[in-house]
């Protein structure tokens, strides 16, 4: 019988198109019982390809392909795995040859239980004396004579399945090499896999022995008998250990009552029947040692804040009986899976604790985890246009058409547009056959964004390694790492975390106070005030413009408010969040489906938003354990298989145990099968919650600290504008005291030089170590050769960075190309006291308007310190519009705003539409025009002026945008409408006409009887019209 060995998988990156599915179903097909895998330098599919094929009833080999130097000559070498021992030996081959190791000598130590395949080459006869005598064989590509002192056998070189994906692998190599396709060089060899009876008719029949002897002797046994932890104390019991610290820290915290002992019990017992006692003392290791360094890891996120165990060993930070998380949730008795605790931390302090593990479990037990980006439907139509010679502009053009479908086939079908793109294009056709052919393979390898694995031995006993930065990694993903008995910890770099840590770290330094993070009252009442107002920019899930207006509704007054916020702020639940609010607030009742749950339910006022209070339900209403309950949430979300019914009529039947109606149950059933879809785990939102918390903490008390370490992030710009909405000012830059990142201080905003766009790094921090400067010559006279350069002292004038010794920056601007050269003059005798005093004679211009400093400013730095001219309109209208920060979907409203963008569409009808950006100098937004608005407005529209626009705010793909109903050009006027009245009654008459003639000149009432002058706050156009409408109404109107 022959066996298939020397096949290369779509994990030979690129070389091969074969995928392990595909090649297992095909070779049933054609008669195969054994087949083998030897990508070439990685062993990345060995296990899924051993379980895959035993699952199919065929007999799984495992090879791996190399080049290795013997007597300085490069020899092709294959070797084969036969036993569980043998593989372990592949596994080392394969990892020292990535670590560098190239000469046989290196890995012959490592040839038990693994045979070895030479090229069928003249050259292997002079290497044959320095190799083992047994398990070593020719393999033969092809039907040859013999004459090679080893045995020989058949050694068919397969890279895909059927010989038309010749041209497939063709277009991966161009892909590889970004070459251009010419199907004139596409290769002739036939790599495809054919009948095995075909196969045994080409060989002799002693070549054809050896392989049945070879295969004979191979056979794997990867059962999983036990997880592979390392111990964490060798001198003492896990199980002992873990009881025993989480006894202490419940003791010392006085949680000592019943419901804690029992709980500890339970989970303690859960913990070691699965064999988790060394995880959770490991994960505790980790953070203590965090701790100990000053790093904040959070309050612990997911679903281990459920588990009592993980509080007691200061895992995570919120007291799950205290606050009923429950740890089936978590780690559930009644299913076999693994634990999952997220390791958060500051993404700048991950090496540092990696570095940790490394040393304290040692360098060959810890491990990162290999993953693999594969060809996506966008990249895999761009590298295979590419290759057929597209441009640029032509690829982009037809990729910008595919949407978000599972695959190109899918977005074939349903997106008409890109769909129309293939038909009529016989290049495109064939562009998109090859990318279909090729989604979905392996590009290119990556490095799991968390995943760290622990071993009891070496890891090259479980697994092949590959090189890391701070550690190996693992040449399996994380689902073969898991399912070989290891366990991925999850250390994860969390940006916000760092965030915090800095501001700990900075209210140290600017207000010599201590604070303990993980101390903060999570019911901080000037904490929750910042949610109350919704101004949560830079808050961690709650910076949604649309969340903000919910916090405004919602009002929170303690943590489990912020914690109900980020569940029901979602897609599906958000759907309850009015009914939500009303109940809250007590303009709706709250109505329970059965008063038996309602305990469960009132928290949330009726409303089933947590995964917790669906298992709570099942338990109290239909009898289920904790266990049981979690496994019907998960088969209600997967909705199929004999599970699922099963619990279903198990629900039914404990209702009726319980005392329910079948009625009643089926209906409390409908409710948990309506919710579970989208139900959110309810330990998840306390993580996120008090994370959230924290931050805002910081924005209540220090905003100071808040924003000098939120401005470096980058949403820098919203962010600054948050700040200046809470108070604070933009301070004038000035060249002997810009920071490098921006600072706050005493209620001012020090912009950074960090900020100025195209100023270089270097002379920023130049700029800093050379300060203080007398002026502008002298800064020049005193800069590096290499700066002295208008364009780089240019951007510094114009955001009046020397405005401390000339406001005129134009006048500095038109000099500096001739104080430049004035400067290089006398550069030779620069240190003599002669040049140093003498004095460069500007010449005088009329500065910059403020709107053009404006313009200046906030081109190179995001932000302007100069007024912009809007704001002076807005303090005079105020009153008259809502900013737009403030819109909410639904409300008619009418801002204030400078058009920056106009784009026009023409419908189907023929008419033509507007698109308009405008903003209001802190936010933008979008403004549609439709056609009658447009046509009746287009006039006045011109990009970079002012208008009011009244609308309908909608809301479209998460962004706010208005429809415009009617618009006014606004410009400064120095003329009013002064209107005499001596009858009050008509007032509001003349307030209609007014309205009906919006415009900029404000209306100034005069009472002649008191004698009193009222502003209005209506602004009308300078008409006639108006004038004489106003007749019989007002006894004078006047412009003036």
């Amino acid at each position: 019988m022959y066996a298939q060995l020397n096949t290369k998988t779509v994990f030979s990156f690129m070389d091969a198109t074969v995928k392990l599915t595909d090649y297992i179903t095909a070779a049933k097909t054609l008669g195969y019982q054994t087949l083998g895998i030897s990508d070439v330098d990685n062993l990345h599919a060995a296990h899924q390809f051993i379980t895959q094929a035993k699952a199919a009833g065929i007999q799984p080999v495992i090879g791996y392909e190399t080049t290795l130097l013997l007597d300085g000559l490069a020899i092709n070498f294959t070797f084969i795995a036969k036993t569980n021992a043998g593989l372990q030996n592949l596994y080392s081959i394969s990892s020292k040859k990535n670590f560098g190791y190239n000469n046989f000598s290196d890995i012959h130590s490592h040839l038990g239980d693994v045979a070895l395949i030479l090229p069928a080459d003249s050259a292997v006869d002079s290497i044959l004396t320095h190799l083992p005598q047994n398990d070593v064989f020719v393999g033969l590509a092809q039907p040859m004579a013999q004459g090679f002192l080893r045995p020989t056998i058949p050694f068919l070189s397969v890279r895909y399945l059927n010989a038309g994906d010749a041209e497939t692998l063709a277009i991966l190599h161009h892909v590889k090499n970004g070459t251009k396709y010419d199907d004139s060089l596409t290769s002739n060899h036939f790599e495809s896999l054919r009948l095995e009876s075909e196969v045994r008719a080409l060989f002799d029949q002693q070549s054809l022995k050896n392989l049945d002897r070879l295969v004979s002797e191979i056979s794997y046994d990867i059962a999983l008998d036990t997880l592979a932890l390392p111990r964490f104390n060798p001198e003492k019991p896990a199980v002992a250990e873990l009881r025993e610290t989480a006894e202490t820290f419940l003791k010392a915290s006085n949680l000592t009552s019943a419901p804690y002992q029992t709980r500890l019990d339970h989970e303690l017992g859960v913990i070691h029947e699965m064999g988790f006692d060394d995880y959770f003392l490991i994960v505790a290791d980790v953070i203590r040692y965090a701790r100990s360094q000053q790093i904040y890891t959070g309050m612990g996120r997911g679903s281990a804040l459920g588990s009592l165990v993980a509080y007691a060993l200061q895992i995570t930070g919120v007291d799950p009986v205290a606050n009923n998380l429950l740890f089936e949730r978590f780690l559930n008795p009644e299913r076999a899976s693994l634990p999952d605790i997220d390791i958060d931390m500051p993404d700048n302090q991950r090496a540092e604790i990696l570095t940790y593990v490394k040393n304290r479990y040692g360098s060959s037990h810890v491990a990162q985890i290999m993953t693999f980006s594969t060809f996506g439907m966008k990249q895999s139509f761009r590298d295979v246009a590419k290759v057929f010679g597209m441009t640029e502009v032509e690829i982009s053009h037809v990729s910008s058409m595919i949407g978000r479908s599972d695959n190109l086939a899918q977005e074939y079908e349903k997106n008409n547009r890109f769909r129309a793109e293939i038909i009529n294009d016989s290049r495109l056709q064939k562009i998109f056959a090859y990318a279909q052919k090729i989604e979905g393979m392996p590009r290119q390898k990556s490095v799991h964004a968390s995943g760290v694995v622990l071993a009891a031995h070496d890891l090259t006993d479980y697994l092949p390694l590959a090189p890391g930065e701070t550690l190996p990694i693992t040449q399996f993903e994380a689902h073969d790492v898991e399912a070989i008995g290891l366990i991925k910890f999850d250390f994860l770099s969390i940006k916000n975390l760092t965030f915090i840590n800095d501001m700990r770290d900075l209210v140290a330094k600017k207000h010599e106070q201590q604070i303990d993070i993980s101390q903060i009252d999570l019911n901080d009442d000037a904490t929750l005030e910042i949610f109350r107002k919704g101004q949560t920019l830079g808050i961690f899930q709650f910076e949604n413009p649309q969340m903000m207006n919910f916090l405004r509704q919602l009002k929170p007054t303690e943590f489990a408010d912020v914690v109900a916020a980020t569940s029901i702020f979602r897609p599906g639940p958000s759907a309850f969040i009015p009914e939500f609010i009303r109940r809250r607030h007590g303009e709706e009742s709250v109505i329970y489906p059965d008063d038996s749950i309602a305990d469960i339910l009132a928290p949330t006022y009726g409303i089933m938003i947590y995964q917790e209070q669906i298992m709570q339900v099942a338990q109290v209403f239909a009898g289920f354990s904790l266990g049981r309950a979690d496994l019907l949430r998960r088969a209600i979300s997967k909705k199929q298989g004999s599970e699922f019914e099963q619990l279903k009529a198990d629900f039914i039947a404990g209702s009726l145990e319980k005392g329910h109606t079948t009625e009643k149950a089926t209906e409390i059933y409908e409710l948990i099968e309506r919710f579970a879809n989208y139900g959110f785990n309810r330990s998840h939102a306390f993580g996120y919650g008090a994370l959230a918390v924290q931050m805002t903490y910081f924005k209540a008390h220090y905003p100071d600290v808040f924003y000098e370490i939120m401005l470096r992030d980058s949403k820098r710009i919203a962010l600054l504008n948050d700040a200046q909405n809470l108070g604070f000012k933009l301070a004038q830059p000035t060249i002997n005291r810009m920071p490098y990142y921006d600072k706050l201080s005493k209620g001012q905003i020090f912009l950074g030089l960090r900020a100025i766009k195209s100023l270089p790094r270097d002379l920023a921090l130049w700029v800093i170590e050379h300060r203080e400067f007398s002026g502008l010559q002298d800064f020049i006279q005193k800069l590096p050769d290499n700066y002295r350069k208008e364009t780089v002292i240019k951007p510094l004038i114009e955001i009046g960075a020397f405005d401390h010794f000339d406001s005129n920056r134009r006048k500095l601007v038109e000099n500096l190309k001739k104080l430049l050269e004035f400067n290089s003059v006398f550069q030779t005798d620069l240190f003599s006291e002669t040049a140093t005093n003498l004095k460069f004679a500007y010449v005088d211009y009329e500065d910059y308007s403020n709107a053009e400093k404006y313009q200046m400013e906030f081109d190179l730095m995001g932000v302007a310190v100069t007024e912009h001219p809007l704001m002076r309109l807005a303090s005079a209208r105020q009153g008259n519009f809502t900013e737009v920060s403030q819109l909410t979907a639904g409300q008619k409203a009418t801002i204030l705003v400078q058009l920056t963008h106009l784009k026009t569409h023409r419908t189907k009808n023929g008419a033509t539409m507007a698109f308009l950006n405008v903003t209001d100098t802190k936010d933008e937004l979008d403004v549609t025009m439709f056609p009658e608005s447009y046509h009746h407005y287009l006039a006045d529209l011109e990009v970079n002026d002012f208008y009011l626009i009244t609308g309908k705010v909608s809301e479209r793909n998460d962004r706010l945008q208005l429809v415009a109903e009617q618009l006014v050009k606004v410009v400064e006027t120095d003329k009013k409408l002064w209107l005499a009245i001596l009858d009050t009654t008509k007032n509001v008459r003349i307030a209609q006409i007014l309205r009906e003639f919006p415009g900029n000149s404000p209306v100034i009432l005069y009472n002649e009887a008191t004698k009193n002058t009222q502003m209005t706050g209506i602004y009308v156009d300078e008409s006639e019209l108006l004038l004489k409408r106003l007749t019989g109404y007002v006894d004078k109107a006047v412009y003036r």
